[in-house]
């Protein structure tokens, strides 16, 4: 009997685990149908990063869906992937995929409620991010054990690591080991310590729980358990565990030269766009070579905001960004705390390019002439009344204040508070280098996170008297010269009535002596002895494209155009006529290292057909001089004749080397130089355009609503200083050299009322140059010139 049950029993034991076989087998067959193909991964070419690099290779910005870079196993240190053995599966090199003891550790502490663990390995993870949904079921699961042991047998494991490395994701949007060390130390694979390879490896298992931009002292803890996992592996020595206790330096989420080169990286993703498409640039893993000077970029995004905060600073504080109640102090510097990122401490930064924070003033005492000012509970530092003066913060600041400061340490280690009001005016730069037509450095607003808006490309704003120089070129180049004379006298044109800015009428004056002091009712009776049409024509062979009103009013800029193309139009004269195409990117390699463009320009419109010329009725009668001076047929790749340019850079000379010249301080700089201010006449737009034999550069300054920017606030008050600063640094390495005169050119010092040669009775001389032949061969009268020196002589704008 008891046999009998036995083998029942036996019998029922089997049929069962025949059944539970038949089980596994139909289950395994269900759970492999629709698996996905391994082949994918032997064509594994993930969406990479596109970096951008300036002009000497370093690194200035990125284009991106999914940020990644892709680097081969054998240039990882082996200490950065023992980091990543220790923490996630020190069995990696001898399971088959699925470690079954972990597993089985795994599900036993968790049945015991300990903190739950996870078992899966290296090849396990590598599954779930390349070939299985997110989603957690157990089904998925079986689904990942399946697919990891066919991983196993299709690739070796330096194969499978080499997948997992390049695929993991590390928070802040960095995808792959490669873009992690960029992201979180600024550096490259291969220059990884112990102790960032341990703070790298910790953030796979959670990277939102595990980021030092997120969350920095669990970041810490978790580091510190890896390096502790890498000495019990025996990954590393005693000494090597004790080194990598100190915390690493974490670099900002974003660098400061990617801030600095915002504008320009963004004109260079908006041109690839166009020319490869949205997926390409964003996808494709390309190296983009561009022609900015990194060093160029920051002293120029500096320069610009100097000048801006100078204007603002003029015109006085405006007041705190909000003010709260003394019984909200307490719950505002919560706030505070999360929107500064802080903690229990502040990093301070004295980079000038370093953003300000916002803080909220606790505490006022005039008698001390200083306030607190907190920035989360906890982080306070002292502000002097007294400093800067402008703002009057003894009468002006008061507790519950929230505004924008700079903070720094003394030395005493105590943190200092610097007031920062952010400007409404708005302002742009653009520089050109003339001997290969790249574009050095472009800025276009004060602050790229507030407003993207590029106004070095994308405003047309009224140039005012920089628009000028373009009517002396047109004269020059039909027949006049920097000795002829051009009258300034009230005058009345169909209810257009241009005045001087001094309101003073001078009379009989030089091109040169004109130019050199901005003379409006000048520019007009040139205008109009050229004619509007060659005025216009030579604009457009300077590279000036948008819409020209074919009126009088064109001598004084009442046209708009971009600050790109009137930097452009004054670099061709800089460049002796050559046609001047600015360009932002040298060439694109794709992720193979071919070859896809080069030589991009920057201006959209490049290469496509001009704007159409001026109409017939836009000249008036014409002068038989000027007819038969006109210039020849050019050379391809010449926009106009060089000496038409060489007298055009002459005279541009004069209003800088000129006493009475409106550019005059830019002759600080103790080099030749070629420039021009330019003013609206309802003083809403300031402009300084110029150059050096190596470089043109043009700055913008206004309101993006036309708002006046104040009495006084000319070109060359509110422009030319941030043109100043920034060329001084950008000229400070090269060596002082004069502008190439062309053949045929002659020079002579010409009296600058009369145009004959000057003499020592000369109240007013300027060094000009002249076509061959045409140079003055008389001297000066010199009772003449003295009575003329006896009129009021006033600078224009």
């Amino acid at each position: 009997m008891g046999a009998r049950i036995a083998r029942v029993l036996l019998g029922l034991f089997a049929l069962g685990a025949v059944g539970a076989a038949v089980a596994a087998a139909l289950l395994y067959l269900a759970l492999q149908r629709g698996l996905p193909d391994l082949q994918s991964l032997a064509d594994y070419r993930p969406a990479l990063t596109s970096v951008v690099l300036d002009r000497n290779g370093l690194p200035i910005g990125e284009f991106y869906e999914f940020r990644r870079r892709m680097i081969p196993l054998e240039q990882v240190p082996k200490p950065v992937i023992q980091a990543f053995l220790a923490a996630e599966d020190d069995a990696f090199y001898e399971h088959s995929g699925v470690d079954y003891v972990s597993i089985l550790r795994a599900a036993w502490s968790n049945l015991r409620g300990d903190r739950l663990q996870g078992a899966s390995t290296i090849t396990q993870q590598t599954v779930k991010q390349l070939l299985l949904s997110p989603e957690r079921t157990y089904t998925r699961k079986l689904r990942e054990l399946i697919l990891a042991r066919r991983l196993e047998q299709r690739f070796t494991k330096d194969e499978i690591l080499f997948l997992y490395l390049n695929e993991i994701y590390f928070g802040s949007g960095a995808y792959g080991i490669a873009e992690a060390a960029r992201t979180y130390f600024g550096k490259e694979v291969g220059a990884l310590t112990v102790a960032e390879a341990a703070l790298l490896a910790g953030m796979p298992k959670a990277p939102g729980r595990f980021s030092p931009h997120v969350n920095p002292e669990r970041a810490e803890r978790r580091r510190l358990w890896v390096v502790d996992r890498m000495l019990e592996e025996g990954f590393i020595d005693e000494a090597t565990h004790q080194s990598a206790q100190t915390p690493p330096t974490i670099v900002a989420a974003v660098s400061e030269t990617y801030k600095a080169a915002a504008y320009f990286t963004e004109n260079v993703r908006r041109r690839l766009v166009a020319l490869l498409g949205n997926d390409v640039v964003l996808h494709g893993g390309l190296v983009i070579e561009t022609t900015l000077d990194v060093r160029l970029q920051r002293e120029a995004v500096l320069a610009l905001r100097r000048g801006l905060e100078a204007y603002d600073e003029r015109h006085g504080y405006r007041g705190p960004l909000r003010r709260v109640d003394a019984r909200a102090l307490a719950a505002e510097l919560e706030k505070l705390g999360e929107e500064n990122q802080l903690a229990a401490g502040i990093d301070p930064t004295t980079s000038p390019l370093g953003p300000p924070r916002l803080g909220l003033v606790t505490g006022v005492s005039k008698q001390a002439d200083e306030a607190r000012v907190a920035f989360a509970p906890g982080v306070e530092a002292r502000l002097a009344l007294s400093e800067p003066k402008w703002a009057k913060l003894a009468e002006n600041l008061a507790v519950g204040d929230v505004e924008h400061f700079h903070v720094s340490s003394a030395e005493s280690g105590a943190l200092v508070a610097s007031l920062h009001q952010q400007p409404e005016v708005q302002g742009a730069l653009l520089a050109i280098d003339l001997a290969g037509d790249d574009v050095l450095a472009l800025v276009g607003g004060y602050d790229f996170t507030a407003s993207e808006l590029d106004r070095a490309t994308q405003s047309l704003r009224q140039p005012g008297s920089a628009f000028k120089p373009i009517v002396y070129a047109a004269a020059v180049g039909h027949g006049k010269t920097p000795a002829s004379i051009v009258w300034d006298r009230p005058v009345v044109y169909d209810n257009f009535r241009p005045e001087n800015y001094s309101r003073k009428f001078l009379g009989a004056l030089t091109l040169a002596e004109a130019l050199a002091r901005s003379v409006n009712n000048a520019a007009v009776h040139l205008l109009e002895e050229v004619g509007i049409g060659a005025v216009i024509d030579t604009a457009r062979a300077l590279g000036i494209r948008s819409e020209l009103e074919p009126a009088l009013g064109l001598a004084l800029g009442a046209s708009p155009v971009t600050l790109l193309e009137l930097t452009r139009a004054y670099a061709v004269l800089g460049a002796g006529g050559r046609q001047v195409e600015p360009r932002i990117v040298r060439r694109v390699l794709d992720r193979e290292g071919q070859v896809l463009l080069e030589n991009v320009p920057l201006d959209e419109h490049a290469g496509k057909s001009e704007a159409p010329p001026a109409p017939e009725d836009a000249n008036p009668e014409p002068d038989p001089v000027l007819v038969s001076a006109a210039a020849p047929t050019l050379p391809e790749g010449q926009a106009l004749p060089a000496t038409q340019a060489y007298l055009a850079t002459s005279l541009l000379r004069a209003p800088i080397e000129h006493a009475a010249g409106t550019g005059h301080a830019v002759a600080a700089l103790g080099r030749p130089l070629a420039g021009k201010t330019g003013t609206t006449n309802d003083h809403t737009d300031a402009w300084f355009v110029g150059y050096s034999p190596e470089i043109a550069t043009g700055v913008w300054v206004g309101f993006d609503q036309n708002k006046l920017l104040g009495k006084g606030e000319t070109g060359g008050r509110a422009a030319l200083p941030i043109w100043l600063e920034f060329m001084r640094s950008a000229l400070a390495s090269l060596p002082a050299r004069d502008f190439e005169a062309p053949a045929g050119i002659v020079f002579a010092r010409i009296d600058g009322r009369t145009g004959a040669l000057a003499t020592p009775a000369s109240e007013s001389t300027l060094f000009q140059a002249f076509v061959e032949g045409s140079e003055p061969k008389e001297a000066a009268d010199a009772t003449a010139s003295a009575d003329d020196s006896r009129r009021e002589l006033e600078l224009g704008f």
